[in-house]
């Protein structure tokens, strides 16, 4: 079967459906298995790793298919802004569903961070709050409503049926209204998506195998720093909170929220104050002239590596490169302020047999009061990353 336009960058969308597929299926098993209650929710992981090693796999296949997805869909807005979509006016519902659709993404990391509810997943719990607070005027009352109607049930619920319902409502619109006019529909358009997405499966199957969560203890325990430099999906969540160790008060809060909240808005709305520039003829300017080729002097400096490449393969090596490079900008950060986390770690202090158990709330659950350190930023995100030193 041939694959139209056999282009591996313009198949990011493709592959980010076909991973969500892969995270619905999963999610669907680890669901038969999960007991959504305080005191029993990290027991029940603990079986699967202990009773139910099949199970096991498909749950660390689900975590690391979230990493997996949230780059896809990175890549995809990467090549979809390069392409200036955004100036179709055809496009511009498209695009706004496609940016809208990084909020229920977010919102399945939240939840999916928690749900485990092994010490991990309990503070990231109690940090949630905290970043709502930083909210202009509902802030605070939505902070208190957080943790005041926090349970495990509902994040469930949340996690199950409100997301998936919102993601698919956008997906409906972003993608499969579009695919479904084509020739062959969605079946068609998986079919030949699934080749290109087959590596990626084999990585993520790879990956689960040998890097799975250490949910074993006390029969396994990790080291308190296991887990630096391991990719994870979280990392996408922790950008968010990683200004709280470098800065202090509103700077802080201007890194951690209002510059990312004001870039979400200018993405969102981008496309409704562009508009495409036409030449005499009426033809778009950017359909009648290549992009290369605007800049004299960049056109002069490159011409001997497209002499030697040739205009095709030069066209699809300066491709790649653009793309390469953004990708290394937008990622790179990430990396740099993330890569120390301590993903694995925290089973190896918080267990039976330091006489703290995983997946039982402490005594100052939700009480700011009893422990004023639940609502210090710096120092909950400072644990996260050097528990070894701030503790």
């Amino acid at each position: 079967m041939k694959i139209k336009q056999a282009h591996w960058h313009h198949f990011f969308g493709g592959v980010a459906l076909l991973l969500l597929i892969i995270q619905i299926l999963s999610g669907s098993v680890l669901t038969m298995f999960y007991d959504p209650h305080l005191n029993e929710a990290y027991a029940s992981v603990q079986k699967i790793y202990n009773e139910l090693s099949v199970v096991a796999w498909i749950r660390d296949t689900h975590r690391w298919a979230a990493l997996f997805l949230m780059v896809a869909v990175i890549m995809h807005f990467i090549r979809s802004f390069l392409r200036k979509d955004y100036l179709n006016r055809d496009s511009k519902t498209l695009w706004l569903t496609g940016i809208l659709l990084y909020l229920p993404m977010l919102g399945f990391l939240f939840t999916g961070v928690i749900l485990p509810w092994e010490w991990r997943g309990y503070w990231f719990m109690e940090m949630v709050p905290n970043y709502v607070y930083e909210l202009p005027l509902i802030g605070p009352s939505l902070s208190d409503f957080l943790i005041s109607a926090f349970t495990l049930n509902r994040t469930l619920v949340m996690h199950v049926c409100i997301l998936p319902a919102v993601t698919l409502v956008l997906m409906g619109i972003h993608t499969f209204t579009r695919v479904m006019k084509r020739t062959g529909g969605l079946t068609l358009y998986v079919l030949e998506h699934t080749p290109l997405t087959l590596p990626f499966l084999l990585a993520i199957a790879v990956l689960a195998y040998a890097l799975p969560m250490p949910s074993q203890d006390p029969a396994i325990i990790p080291m308190p720093l296991d887990g630096e430099n391991i990719p994870t999906a979280e990392w996408f969540i922790l950008i968010f909170y990683v200004p709280y160790l470098y800065f202090k008060g509103f700077m802080a809060t201007l890194f951690a929220f209002y510059i990312p909240v004001i870039i979400f808005l200018v993405l969102a709305i981008f496309p409704y104050f562009t508009r495409r520039r036409r030449g005499k003829s009426g033809r778009n300017i950017e359909q009648e002239t290549h992009p290369i080729e605007r800049s004299g002097a960049f056109t002069k400096i490159m011409a001997p590596f497209q002499k030697a490449l040739g205009a095709r393969a030069y066209a699809k090596t300066l491709a790649f490169l653009t793309v390469f490079l953004v990708s290394m900008v937008l990622f790179g950060p990430l990396y740099a302020v993330s890569h120390k986390s301590p993903t694995y770690g925290c089973n190896s202090c918080h267990n039976i047999t330091a006489g703290l158990r995983l997946g039982l709330p402490p005594a100052t659950f939700k009480d700011r009061v009893m422990n004023p350190n639940l609502k210090d930023n710096t120092f909950m995100v400072g644990h996260w990353f050097y528990p070894q030193v701030i503790w």
